[in-house]
């Protein structure tokens, strides 16, 4: 993969990260389905009984985000 194709892959990754978990599910990352129950989890609070829920749920969001752009373009995530 060139690096302006690896650099495209990883916008595109961390975009779909708005949802998150959908990022990692996207590259094949084994903690994307966690991160995706945590993500759709909070979603519902946030939606239905807490908005207090949205505070973490934009946390959980801007980490996806990072750590799916920087799995993508340096092949090692946040948590490694």
């Amino acid at each position: 993969m060139d690096p302006l194709e690896k650099t495209s892959h990883a916008c595109r990754a961390a975009a779909l990260s708005i949802v998150p978990g959908i990022g990692h599910v996207y590259i094949g990352e084994k903690r994307g389905g966690p991160l995706l129950l945590a993500g759709i989890l909070l979603i519902i609070l946030w939606l239905f009984v807490l908005s207090v829920a949205f505070v973490p749920l934009v946390g959980l969001v801007l980490f996806c985000m990072v750590d799916t752009y920087l799995t993508v373009s340096r092949d090692r995530g946040l948590l490694i």
